[in-house]
């Protein structure tokens, strides 16, 4: 697979112009590198919810398991029954499961409504509302009932990176980004980028490798993108649109004599990428608190069970985020593979539930 050239700014450009994107790089950086430290919805529950039964559709990849422990967590906390539905390649069949159960609710990620359409029909019309994150569709009457890390939040993290990268680099970056656009949110984290990029850096370069599931599954990516620097040896920077994209990627790098000169950087750490900040062989990512996501979809489904409209849920629907770009920050969340929300999360919504 060959790197692709997106949009590439001019090379033209005054000083002064750079400077100030420069600055305003730096600025979004300086803004993001503190974790956040509450949860999004502040509006109090009006009653405890009754008992329901939810069903969590897990895909099969890591990032869905750290969704798993927030499911978990927050159902326990309510006191409510939790199903796991785990799928790999047929979400509408995960989902039918869930709707022959008869569960109340139903949680899903990263699935377009249009690979579900029959069975949200069948659970709206049945009442059984599904929340959604980490998907492009907005709520909608014949769709999600809420959404989280939806197109702003997704545009935001590809710009956070960006910006990042910018201010690293001085200006100068030649940026590979690592992709799979048959994600739609991964579509818009790329599109964020571009925007920073042509906003903020005139003489850099961005550049996007599109791989497929299929190809990441088959433990194809590091291969491609020792193709791709090997086809353009000045790119110094590797941004890859989530963690699973960069696994055993700095030893396949290190091993084709790729890695030194460059830095490894993303959106959506893990564990294994912490450590590799640490180890120095990874440089900075975003974060991108899965378990609170869980905890967030729940949240809606609370309100759903005592009939209280959630005011707040484009609000939320923007997850905190912050930038790790220290061996200091990053060893701390190595323990928690990653960085599980604001602290204290649990209890904050545990007292708005009223639990």
């Amino acid at each position: 697979t060959e790197a692709v050239a997106e949009d590439e700014a001019p090379a033209e450009t005054d000083a002064p112009a750079g400077a100030d994107g420069l600055a305003a790089a730096q600025a979004v950086v300086d803004a993001n590198l503190v974790p956040p430290a509450d949860i999004g919805p502040t509006i109090p529950l009006d009653s405890a919810p009754e008992q329901k039964t939810v069903a969590w559709l897990e895909c099969s990849l890591p990032s869905c398991a750290a969704i798993t422990v927030g499911f978990d967590q927050a159902a326990a906390a309510l006191g409510w029954n939790l199903e796991v539905i785990s799928w790999s390649t047929d979400a509408a069949a995960a989902f039918q499961q869930a709707l022959d159960q008869g569960v109340d609710y139903v949680a899903i990620t990263g699935t377009q409504p249009a690979l579900i359409q029959d069975q949200l029909d069948q659970a709206n019309a049945a009442g059984i509302p599904t929340m959604s994150c980490f998907d492009t569709a907005a709520p909608a009457p014949d769709g999600f009932a809420m959404q989280c890390s939806d197109t702003p939040g997704v545009v935001r993290a590809g710009d956070l990176i960006a910006n990042a990268v910018i201010a690293d680099s001085g200006g100068t970056a030649n940026a590979l980004m690592v992709n799979i656009p048959d994600f739609a949110v991964l579509v818009s984290e790329r599109e964020g980028a571009e925007a920073a990029y042509e906003a903020n850096c005139p003489d850099c370069t961005f550049s996007v490798l599109d791989l497929t599931l299929d190809q990441l599954l088959a433990g194809e990516a590091p291969g491609a993108v020792v193709s791709a620097l090997q086809s353009d040896p000045d790119i110094d920077y590797v941004h890859f649109a989530f963690d699973g994209l960069a696994g055993g990627m700095s030893a396949t790098l290190a091993e084709a004599d790729l890695l030194e000169g460059r830095k490894l950087v993303g959106v959506d750490y893990n564990g294994a990428i912490l450590q590799e900040i640490v180890d120095g062989t990874q440089q900075f990512w975003t974060t991108n608190p899965k378990e609170y996501s869980a905890w967030l979809m729940v949240d809606a489904m609370a309100r759903h069970a005592i009939g209280q409209e959630n005011t707040e849920e484009r609000a939320n629907a923007l997850l905190p985020t912050f930038i790790v770009n220290t061996p200091e920050v990053a060893e701390p969340l190595i323990a928690t593979d990653g960085w599980p929300g604001p602290d204290g999360q649990a209890e904050q919504f545990a007292a708005l539930w009223g639990v």
